[in-house]
């Protein structure tokens, strides 16, 4: 079928965040023989004006969108957010085309206020809504035209290259990067911030971390250099951090099987992953056979000095998660039930993930 995939291109970043969802599930409609065209809705509405503003190219960007939609008669839209693509036009394309399909899809909590703004700003529009947080809490983004469904982060073995568990020269021990946080957030509210530096100044682990403590966020291909010099990663994921925008407790519902991507990054590129309990990532991959959980800090540079000092479990633990993600979670497999969702057809596969809808 023709899909119409509208994400920020990241024209802005030179290319500096390749790794992204998004540019994973293209690939995995792509791969599963779809013609698939990119709209850049971000990098269209910038150098839609003179004064390279994506909020003053909007309109211009509107415009885009509509046109494209007649050229190209899409028989899915697939949407990464889609905050500049005014309700108005879906209007119209809906007018145009009433049997197109319309999706979005969101990999951010659903404990973030503003990432809730975000989903329902067009949600009357959208025919299927996909979100990396599972249960009964999605049924706060139900409505009588469209359905909300659990998606797992999809490890893609183009981007996800590195094999750290095939080695044992690496420099360090653990891996963490982060985005910057404000100053104003204080270190020992933030566990992001508050657990790596536990583990520096243990003077037990030789930990690498990024975007934080005077350290600059990384992207580009010297995130997964970084990567590559590893045997454990660190899957810290938003949670208590008590800004505008985010609770300051998290319930149970609001944590079910979230993880930031970063959990497809390390998995998929055989980083022995350490994560958090709370979010029950139990049920996808099975601890101390594919993945190590901890539910303090203590527990947590125990673990990490004990795999320190036993090599090959970590590499057998460390491989049997990147098998498990490469074969259960994968770009083809994750776009396959996108579409099999969407279009209410028969799942193809006993997917290791929960399929409920709302």
């Amino acid at each position: 079928m023709r899909i119409l995939f509208v994400a920020d291109g990241n024209l802005k970043q030179r290319g500096g965040r390749y790794h992204f969802t998004y540019r994973r599930l293209f690939n995995g409609f792509i791969r599963n023989n779809h013609n698939v065209y990119f709209l850049s809705d971000t990098d269209t509405a910038r150098y839609g004006n003179l004064f390279r503003s994506s909020k003053l190219g909007g309109g211009y960007c509107n415009n885009v969108f509509i046109d494209t939609c007649h050229n190209f008669r899409p028989d899915l839209i697939v949407f990464d957010k889609g905050d500049i693509i005014t309700d108005e036009s879906l209007k119209k394309v809906k007018s145009f085309w009433p049997h197109v399909k319309i999706i979005q899809f969101n990999v951010d909590p659903m404990f973030s206020h503003h990432n809730i703004k975000m989903l329902k700003r067009n949600i009357s529009h959208m025919d299927a809504t996909f979100v990396t947080t599972a249960g009964p809490i999605l049924k706060s983004l139900s409505h009588p035209n469209g359905i909300i469904s659990f998606i797992p982060n999809p490890v893609d073995m183009s981007i996800d290259y590195p094999r750290c568990h095939e080695r044992s020269d690496q420099k360090y021990d653990v891996f963490w990067s982060m985005r910057k946080v404000e100053k104003s957030r204080k270190h020992e509210k933030n566990p992001r911030i508050e657990i790596p530096l536990f583990l520096e100044e243990s003077g037990k682990v030789e930990i690498d971390y990024y975007g934080m403590n005077g350290k600059q966020e990384l992207w580009n291909i010297d995130y997964y250099q970084a990567i590559e010099n590893a045997k454990m990663g660190l899957n810290l994921s938003h949670a208590y951090l008590g800004t505008d925008n985010i609770h300051t407790e998290s319930t149970d519902e609001e944590l079910y099987l979230y993880s930031s991507d970063r959990i497809s990054h390390y998995m998929g590129s055989g980083l022995l992953t350490l994560s958090t309990r709370d979010n029950k990532l139990e049920e996808l991959f099975e601890e101390n056979r594919e993945i190590v959980f901890f539910s303090s800090k203590e527990e947590l540079i125990e673990k990490i000095v004990y795999f320190k000092n036993h090599d090959d479990e970590r590499r057998e633990i460390a491989r049997q998660g990147w098998e498990k993600s490469h074969t259960c979670f994968n770009e083809k497999l994750v776009t396959q039930y996108i579409i099999e969702t969407t279009f209410d057809l028969p799942l193809s596969e006993s997917y290791a993930w929960p399929t409920q809808t709302y």
